[in-house]
């Protein structure tokens, strides 16, 4: 399996080229969007729908910067609207500008290639073509594709942001607003929209953590009950980065879950992530994530990481058999389909998956498989041998799994030679940028000793 899978050997491979005349051709699609100062996105954010949107509707809620003159210079229809602490106000009121039979609802740093546009608009003009499928649908499932800053997959989720064009359909919600959607939905997870915004400069930004805080006490303050807010408020809070803050979203995002079916699966999976990682590398609560993982898994069949942590919590528990059966459901994930797999920590690559068969496959004592997965594991490492956060995922995965730090330096010896002192620090620079801190201390130690030779 190759470092990036596209999975793109199914997807249109006509020339990217815009409708000749969107307005009259076919069915009519509006990109609407809100923004306050986006001038560094705009222009990306209106290209991708250039040519097959029918229209570009663009609410400022009180840009300071150029957002406004960029935006009509690129041909959208701006309008203002008074910023009043309320995401679905905002989204609503540019809904309401919309004329088309269907409306694309992105944020400034979202795109869709242009590949998926194609595919995006055969798939309503097909629906739009006949009448009773044109009232049937209210929406269209797709993925949605975070981006690092070196435009690296780091995650594939699903999201809803393509709606029918009706009074009915409006967000509800003043922060992490929602459409509840009525009728029938269009299944097209290999539509894909880009999310560049997962830069570790958005998560630091204060002044909108606190915005959003505050918001979502408000919220509760009026809904106590509501686990959906509780989960939203518990992954604000810790943001902060403290363990007071990662203490108080740990209790927030427990109770959350007592609610069970009450909260809605896709927004427990903030709640499964944090404590899976929270948990996944303290002794006293593998109980505990093997529980969550369970449940994870009830919740969300299609996320596979929760079946890559119960594989390595087997795994520690000698229950290789077991693991290796979820590892073999996250493999053929990526082998199968057209698209990625729904994942958020076996992308850009998912070299501890393979570390973890290999784990799995000398516990029982398939040598077949041990020479596939340790080969395949070596191969991946090569390719990726220059990229910190690559690396520095991977010796964090296998330093949770609980392997010494010689045992790690072993795994790594296949791919650095340990007796150079500059490969070495690039791997004490990957494992402290990663949060291995132990770890990269004892490498530097036998760094130096290298160099006092």
């Amino acid at each position: 399996m190759s470092k990036k899978k596209s999975k793109s050997k199914n997807r249109n491979t006509k020339s990217p080229q815009p409708r000749a005349d969107s307005s009259t051709q076919g069915v009519r699609l509006s990109q609407c969007m809100i923004v306050k100062n986006e001038e560094k996105n705009i222009e990306k954010a209106l290209s991708w729908a250039k040519g097959f949107a029918f229209e570009q509707i663009v609410v400022d809620t009180g840009s300071t910067d150029r957002t406004v003159e960029l935006a009509e210079k690129l041909g959208a229809k701006v309008y203002h609207f008074e910023w009043i602490n309320d995401f679905s106000a905002a989204k609503n009121y540019a809904m309401d500008k919309a004329t088309g039979d269907w409306i694309a609802i992105l944020d400034a740093d979202e795109y869709m290639p242009n590949e998926d546009v194609i595919e995006l608009m055969e798939i309503l003009d097909k629906v739009h073509s006949d009448p009773a499928s044109a009232k049937q649908y209210d929406t269209i499932v797709n993925s949605w594709v975070q981006l690092n800053d070196d435009k690296d997959i780091i995650a594939v989720l699903t999201n809803q942001r393509i709606f029918r064009n009706s009074p009915e359909l409006r967000y509800e919600g003043k922060i992490h607003e929602a459409i509840h959607i009525k009728n029938k939905y269009i299944n097209a997870e290999n539509l894909r929209i880009m999310h560049t915004g997962y830069a570790l400069s958005t998560f630091n930004e204060t002044d909108k953590r606190e915005r959003n805080i505050k918001m979502l006490r408000d919220e509760l303050v009026r809904n106590p009950e509501n686990p959906d807010m509780m989960i939203y408020l518990a992954d604000s809070i810790k943001a902060a980065g403290t363990e007071e803050s990662r203490v108080e979203a740990e209790k927030l995002f427990l109770k959350a879950l007592e609610y069970g079916t009450k909260a809605n699966p896709e927004i427990k999976r903030l709640a499964y992530d944090f404590l899976l990682r929270r948990f996944f590398g303290n002794p006293g609560k593998k109980e505990d994530s093997l529980r969550l993982c369970n449940m994870a898994i009830k919740d969300l069949p299609d996320y596979i990481d929760y079946y890559y942590y119960r594989a390595a919590l087997n795994n520690q528990k000698s229950n290789y058999e077991a693991a290796f059966e979820d590892l073999e459901i996250c493999e053929n994930a990526f082998a199968d389909g057209d698209t990625l797999p729904e994942t958020r920590i076996l992308l850009p690559n998912p070299s501890p998956l393979f570390f973890q068969l290999k784990v799995a496959a000398k516990g029982l004592g398939d040598e077949q498989a041990i020479v596939k997965y340790t080969t395949m594991l070596s191969t991946m490492l090569i390719d990726s041998r220059d990229n910190l956060e690559i690396i520095g995922s991977f010796i964090l995965t296998i330093l949770l799994f609980g392997i010494s730090d010689d045992d790690a330096l072993e795994e790594l010896s296949a791919v650095y030679n340990l007796s150079d002192p500059r490969e070495m620090m690039f791997i004490a620079r990957a494992a402290k940028d990663i949060g291995a801190i132990g770890f990269a201390r004892e490498v530097m130690d036998l760094t130096k000793k290298l160099m006092d030779r």
